[in-house]
């Protein structure tokens, strides 16, 4: 008998905030839960404007649903004190956590259009050297959010989180072959095609 895949959200590994903002406002943890992107009264703005205002506020949808979970920090999510392992060019240790940052990078990457990869570098840069210092802008503030989500649902150190970072930060150096270059984004977008 073929064995079931982990499910890809545990309740269990929750950072206790979370759990109870879930367990008052349940997601399907079956789907994949991404930061929702508030955007402004279309009918006054032309499309879709975004209109995130403090990103310690986060909107989590399963795509039907919404649960509402406020966090002051990123630090404060840090659990343990594992040290991660050596990430190569497959981090499989981590794979969950990459794929959850990937997927919002994509998400806001349809809002405010494809970041060069030097600022994508920053952005990660800055979150992990300073996870919470000062706003870069909408995307940083957008993947800083992903970041909580990600610390929110996954027990790591902050040892891990900065591997992560500096991982997503090695990729950006990769894919860089210029000042203009996009191509970090038009890899994530290759590796998960939307419908």
């Amino acid at each position: 008998m073929k064995e079931k895949p982990p499910q890809f959200f545990n309740a269990e590994d929750f950072a206790p905030s979370l759990r109870e903002e879930f367990d008052a406002q349940p997601l399907d943890l079956k789907k994949i839960i991404l930061v929702a992107i508030p955007v402004k009264d279309p009918a006054e703005h032309q499309g879709f404007v975004p209109a995130l205002k403090d990103r310690r506020e986060l909107s989590l949808t399963d795509g039907k649903n919404v649960c509402f979970w406020e966090t002051d920090s990123l630090r404060a999510l840090f659990r343990g004190s594992r040290q991660p392992p050596v990430l190569g060019d497959y981090p499989e240790a981590y794979e969950d956590s990459f794929t959850l940052l990937d997927l919002h990078a994509l998400e806001i990457a349809k809002f405010s259009g494809d970041w060069r990869d030097a600022e994508m570098l920053e952005i990660f840069s800055t979150l992990r050297r300073r996870p919470d210092g000062r706003s870069l802008g909408l995307v940083h503030d957008y993947m800083w959010q992903a970041a909580a989500l990600v610390l929110g649902t996954r027990p790591l150190s902050q040892a891990e989180f900065e591997a992560i970072m500096a991982r997503l930060e090695r990729s950006c150096r990769t894919f860089e072959l210029g000042p203009g270059s996009r191509n970090f984004i038009a890899a994530l977008r290759s590796t998960y095609p939307s419908d």
